[in-house]
């Protein structure tokens, strides 16, 4: 019982498709009534696979402790248990435990935004119900529904065929079979593997060719991924781009602190040093080297940044996604529905060497039509009616924009397009497929044997024809060639161009489109350019973002369009064909020509594939939009896949990156402009916090090297990383983007988050603040002379301000110290504030004096602190004088 949707004893595919429907309880033609769908949805309950369960909020928790730093971190406060240094050792492991507590809390809130995104990103289906095709949540499909499904859908319940149209189905995800299945809709007599069902679709895979009707057989769990889904356990996630150089800087940070470790070690063995003290100058070296706020700062900024972004109307579904934006320097767009507005309407219809302007109002479309033009006219309207897989019974319609514009317009001349459909019952049809350009369908005819109805592009179908139906009667067709120049001029002006045929044939036969055909002429749409465009297009263009459109429409109007937004100012430029990238190696146009060009006409799935792994090759960072099945393998072979989203197909939106949710360019202005700012931003807190980690480092190492007193105790590090260092680095992440952020040129893919010119400045503002704190811990016991515990409360102070007040060196030396990105975001002040009071509070609370070994001085020191504190302010900004630091 392996297709048991309503209890089968025999598998479906084994099962007579007139028997299969009967079992069922359903009707091939009309589909389920409403009431039958609801009570099978009570009894089998919605479509929908059981997401595997969620990790307990204990799991989570304890994944947070499999961790390097954390690891390092446990073995200082099991020095400080061993030499019975009872509160720092507790301290430690309370800072461990906050760590995993934040580290679980993002994670439970990053499970319940991707909760919330499939709940964002519900499928739907078309499915036939008393007796009309509808679009319907996925969720609501049942046993025994009759399902539509054509190239680009993702099938969204298994199914049985029972017509079908040169379907072939992408069955990877479910088999694992990297090759189309071709379908059949005849029974299978034996037992066989699911992947050798040829009379069956499944959930979860994709229509790479044709279309079909099945009847739904199961849904839910009890579909054939449903019950993998349950025997399959959850993935690892894989680490970021950015999560993995960030853990790179986090381990050149353990490796500095193994190092000095190891030289303290064996200095104070040879200078016969207390072994207590080494163990505590380690510890805190160790605490030093650890910047424990960085990835939670890092994950902050990038979700506020998702956040954001998601005002904009743009999903990012993957977070790597946001790092790769600032990257981008070649945007490959197609040009429906991105450039222009996606609204295919009418313009003129050319028949028997007349060209009739069709007439727009408000709600409908008109056409005056003479007596004399009226036999052809009717013609053209039959085969464009039979022609057609789209139905008017939505209020839009539903199915091909092209095809519902044409039933619009033609819709007048009959009474019934349904009653035109019944009396020329279809027999075969031969879908529309990327390579040929061409649609047939053969009908039954009922004033003699089969019609012929056809539509494709003009190019093709006129080399098919051998007559041309006039105003005089069917005549041969002789002038080919004027045709096509008809349609060049009007391909010129911006204009789709679909062309008209039909043929009287005898037999039913699979092949049955001849090159005997006779021509009725085309009809001319106009999908006008969207009137944001070309200011989208100058932004890239201003950001050093190289724009170009990847087309199948005729070359003519591609560069036409691109005149209109502004792609190509020069209107002598020159774009190419797809065929050119068919072999670009052997091809005659060279590889340097190929870049240059910024139109590419009559472009195939496969041909848009080469260009993106073209680019790359020259090290480009390609971005893709796209919104069909043939726009997948490009969408996926790119650096950033950008889907469309509301005329995105379910296969575009699943291997993009990003998906924007009102398909406008300007969207993905928005999109880069705020990813170049989230990047800066992260390499503003990061370069913050190793500075100020480096500084610590330092701090403790020249004093133990020097024999100076001890400046900074473990937990007053620990307090430090903590408290003070962490704020200024959030705010640091809220940051806006500057106002040049898109007056510059794209970052190169291979250039980390810090380069070496960063790692120089990092080194010197951490030799400024260490300098200062010494120089202050200095001054306090050899002029103030005061005790050990005075003089690290000194140095302690001083740290702390030098570090906040650093947050003001990052400005860049272009810019105005006072009025600056820095000094205008009100979280940096906030974030002072906080981090003084803060400060206070631990110097107040008798406990905590306790804990930091704090102890009460008088207020005339508070300037001597605030005087050191400033210093490598002073410094920093002298050195950005003579740009020896950035």
């Amino acid at each position: 019982m392996e297709q048991n949707g309503l209890d089968l004893d025999t598998p479906a595919y084994q099962i007579e498709r007139s028997e299969l429907v009967k079992h069922y309880v359903t009707n091939a033609e009309r589909g389920l009534s409403k009431a039958e769908v609801s009570k099978r949805l009570k009894e089998y309950g919605p479509n929908e696979i059981e997401q595997v369960s969620n990790r307990s909020i204990l799991l989570i928790f304890l994944d947070q402790f499999y961790d390097l730093l954390v690891l390092l971190l446990a073995v200082a406060a099991g020095l400080a248990f061993v030499f019975e240094e009872w509160i720092e050792g507790l301290a430690i492991i309370a800072v461990i435990l906050l760590n995993a507590l934040i580290g679980a809390f993002m994670e439970i809130q990053a499970m319940r935004s991707m909760d919330a995104l499939r709940k964002l990103s519900q499928k739907t289906a078309r499915v036939v119900r008393d007796g009309s095709i509808r679009k319907v949540p996925s969720r609501s499909i049942v046993p025994g529904d009759i399902i539509f499904v054509e190239a680009g859908d993702v099938i969204s319940a298994d199914a049985r065929l029972l017509t079908m149209h040169n379907l072939a189905v992408s069955e990877a995800a479910l088999t694992g079979e990297s090759m189309q299945v071709s379908k059949s809709v005849d029974p299978i007599k034996t037992k066989v593997a699911l992947g050798d069902r040829r009379n069956m679709i499944f959930n979860g895979t994709m229509v790479t060719r044709g279309n079909a009707h099945a009847m739904v057989t199961n849904t839910g769990q009890r579909t054939e991924l449903g019950k993998i889904a349950a025997l399959t356990q959850s993935a690892e996630k894989e680490s970021t781009p950015l999560e993995k150089k960030l853990n790179v800087l986090s381990r050149k940070m353990i490796w500095l602190t193994l190092v000095l470790g190891a030289c303290i070690l064996i200095i104070g063995l040879l200078q016969g040093r207390p072994p207590f003290l080494m163990i505590e100058t380690t510890i805190a070296l160790a605490i030093a080297a650890i910047p424990e706020g960085l990835p939670v700062v890092a994950t902050i900024a990038l979700a506020r940044g998702m956040l954001r972004l998601a005002r904009h109307n743009v999903i990012v579904k993957k977070l790597s996604a946001v790092e790769t934006l600032g990257e981008t320097d070649v945007l490959c767009t197609d040009k429906t529905g991105t450039l222009t507005e996606n609204q295919m309407l009418p313009e003129r219809i050319c028949v028997s060497g007349h060209q009739l302007i069709v007439q727009h109002t408000s709600d409908e479309m008109r056409l005056s039509v003479s007596g004399d033009l009226k036999d052809v006219i009717d013609a053209l309207v039959k085969v464009a009616v039979l022609c057609n897989n789209a139905d008017l019974d939505d209020k839009e319609g539903v199915g091909d924009p092209l095809e519902v514009a044409l039933l619009k317009l033609f819709n007048p001349y009959y009474e019934s397009l349904a009653l035109l459909r019944s009396q020329y019952g279809r027999v075969r049809e031969i879908p529309f497929d990327s390579q040929t350009k061409w649609m047939a369908t053969l009908h039954k005819d009922p004033f003699s044997d089969y019609l012929v109805a056809a539509k494709g592009a003009l190019e093709v179908i006129i080399p098919r024809c051998k007559w041309v139906l006039t105003d005089h009667g069917v005549k041969s067709l002789d002038d080919q060639q004027g045709w096509l120049s008809m349609g060049e001029d009007l391909a010129a002006k911006g204009l789709r161009l679909l062309a008209f045929c039909y043929q009287n044939t005898k037999e039913d036969r699979e092949d049955f489109f001849d090159t005997d055909a006779v021509f009725l002429g085309f009809v001319a749409f106009l999908d006008p350019p969207r009137s944001d465009v070309p200011e989208a297009i100058r932004q890239f263009q201003k950001a050093g973002i190289e724009v170009i459109m990847l087309t199948g429409d005729h070359l003519a109007t591609a560069k036409n369009i691109a005149q209109k937004t502004s792609l190509i100012t020069d209107p002598h430029a020159e774009g190419m064909l797809g065929d050119v990238l068919e072999n670009p190696a052997n091809s005659s146009v060279s590889s340097s020509d190929l870049m240059k060009a910024r139109v590419f006409a009559r472009v195939s799935p496969a041909q848009k594939l080469k260009l993106i792994e073209l680019y790359q090759k020259e090290g480009k960072t390609v971005a893709m939009t796209g919104d069909g099945a043939n726009d997948t393998p490009a969408l996926k072979k790119s650096d950033i896949g950008i889907a469309m989203g509301k005329r995105g197909t379910e296969a575009a939106k699943e291997v993009a990156d990003l998906v924007l949710e009102d398909d406008q360019l300007r969207s993905i202005v928005t999109a880069i402009k705020q990813g170049r700012g989230i990047f800066e931003n992260i390499r503003y807190f990061v370069v913050y916090l190793l500075s100020c980690n480096l500084s610590e480092l330092l701090v403790v190492s020249i004093a133990f090297f020097t024999n100076m007193t001890s400046p900074l105790l473990p937990l007053q590090i620990l307090f430090i990383n903590m408290v003070t260092d962490v704020f200024p680095a959030l705010a640091l992440g809220m940051n806006r983007e500057g106002d040049k952020v898109m007056e510059t040129p794209p970052r190169s893919r291979d250039e980390p988050i810090v380069t070496r010119s960063m790692w120089t400045s990092i080194v010197i503002y951490a030799f400024a603040i260490s300098i200062s704190t010494l120089g202050a811990l200095y001054f306090a016991t050899y002029y103030l002379e005061l005790d050990r515990q005075l003089t690290n409360n000194f140095a302690f102070y001083t740290l702390i301000l030098a570090q906040l007040w650093h947050v003001f060196n990052l400005t860049h030396i272009n810019e105005s110290f006072l009025v600056n990105a820095i000094t205008r975001n009100v979280y940096i002040w906030l974030a002072i504030i906080l981090c003084i009071a803060i400060v206070l509070a631990a110097y107040t609370i008798p406990v905590s004096m306790t804990v930091l070994n704090l102890t009460p001085f008088p207020a005339e020191y508070l300037l001597f602190i605030l005087g050191f504190s400033l210093l490598p302010i002073v410094v920093i900004r002298f050195l950005k004088r003579l740009n020896i630091v950035l």
